[in-house]
């Protein structure tokens, strides 16, 4: 991939970055760290060589996760009782989602790539 070519998965990951930081919290400076963080992401997705298409599809199966992770632990707690309990479910799910959007568009983007190669050939 070229520097120049990865620059729209690295802005689409900054927005889903800052979505998300604005999402959990209505401060400004949370979308701020989340754009930061969305766009150093970006750059070792672009670094690593993955897909423009398939990086903010991961990512923000990973932000869904973490959102619904949370709502699910406040649904079962008290307002404000079991903030130790909702981080972790929000990580656990997040990384859960991450791993099984993951796994699922690497399995099709391969499976793409042998439909192609056979026809081809």
């Amino acid at each position: 991939m070229t520097p120049r070519a990865d620059i729209p998965m690295i802005a689409a990951l900054g927005a889903i970055g800052w979505l998300a930081g604005v999402m959990f919290t209505p401060d400004a400076g949370w979308g701020v760290i989340g754009l930061v963080l969305g766009l150093g992401c970006g750059w070792l997705m672009a670094r690593a060589g993955v897909r423009r298409a398939i990086g903010p599809a991961i990512v923000a199966g990973g932000v869904v996760g973490v959102w619904i992770g949370r709502e699910i632990i406040r649904a079962l707690c008290l307002p404000g009782s079991c903030t130790t309990v909702e981080v972790a479910g929000a990580a656990i799910t997040g990384v859960g989602s991450m791993v099984g959007i993951g796994l699922v568009a690497a399995l099709v983007v391969r499976s793409f790539d042998e439909y192609w190669e056979t026809r081809r050939s």
